[in-house]
């Protein structure tokens, strides 16, 4: 499975880099919005794990310009949220979010959630 990673925070993709060798899927990560983009458009992802609050463009915003791209409208996107209040619950599942994971993410949580994925997406 091929999984792109977006968070603007190089600790953040620097811990997760660590969880991924855990794990024989493939992972692309990316700290900036357009090299998401472009990856999006050139590649083929199973999943796009999308931090919500980043510089500039937050996740809700780039969620946009996923669903408005060809290759992203179908894309399973999770978003990666620090906030956790039921408000920001709520709006992450009225968006077009299929899912979300809490920071600080675990390892643990973060490869059992990609096994169950595909699992789901196998069967």
């Amino acid at each position: 499975m091929r999984i792109l990673l977006l968070d603007d925070s190089v600790d953040n993709l620097n811990l997760l880099k660590l969880y991924a060798k855990k794990s024989s899927d493939e992972f692309v990560m990316v700290s900036d919005v357009e090299d998401a983009m472009t990856k999006i458009e050139e590649e083929d992802f199973d999943m796009f794990f999308l931090d919500i609050q980043m510089p500039h463009k937050d996740g809700y915003e780039v969620l946009e310009n996923v669903r408005a791209s060809e290759k992203g409208k179908d894309l399973f996107v999770c978003a990666l949220t620090a906030y956790t209040s039921q408000a920001e619950i709520e709006k992450i599942e009225k968006s077009s979010f299929n899912d979300y994971l809490k920071k600080p993410i675990l390892r643990s949580d973060f490869l059992e959630y990609i096994d169950n994925f595909s699992i789901k997406a196998a069967g």
